[in-house]
């Protein structure tokens, strides 16, 4: 599960969490993109609080995986992604809180 100290380490190497209004050329919910250190959140593709906590989290793990340099090949690589996601949500809602504080949102 996504950790307090996964998150600071995210924030202290300088990722950037950014909300877009526009919609994802692909219709995604969210993206890491390492080479800019950026998280995008696309609020056009989500329609509640829920599913944006859970796409925030879904892609701070994708980060904290590619600064592991962890990496599933395979298809179900975005599937274990969001069921940690939503294990962190029930079990670790102070790694939500963590990132709303930091990020001031």
């Amino acid at each position: 599960m996504l950790s307090k100290k996964d998150i600071m380490a995210l924030y202290y190497d300088g990722v950037e969490l950014r909300f877009r209004r526009k919609k994802h050329p692909r219709g995604l919910k969210g993206d890491h993109d390492p080479s800019a250190s950026e998280i995008n959140i696309y609020t056009a593709n989500i329609v509640s609080e829920y599913e944006r906590d859970i796409t925030i989290l879904h892609e701070f793990i994708h980060a904290r995986n590619d600064r592991k340099d962890f990496f599933d090949e395979n298809d179900e690589g975005c599937e274990k992604v969001e069921r940690e996601a939503k294990q962190t949500y029930r079990n670790r809602p102070y790694v939500l809180g963590l990132i709303k504080e930091l990020y001031k949102f």
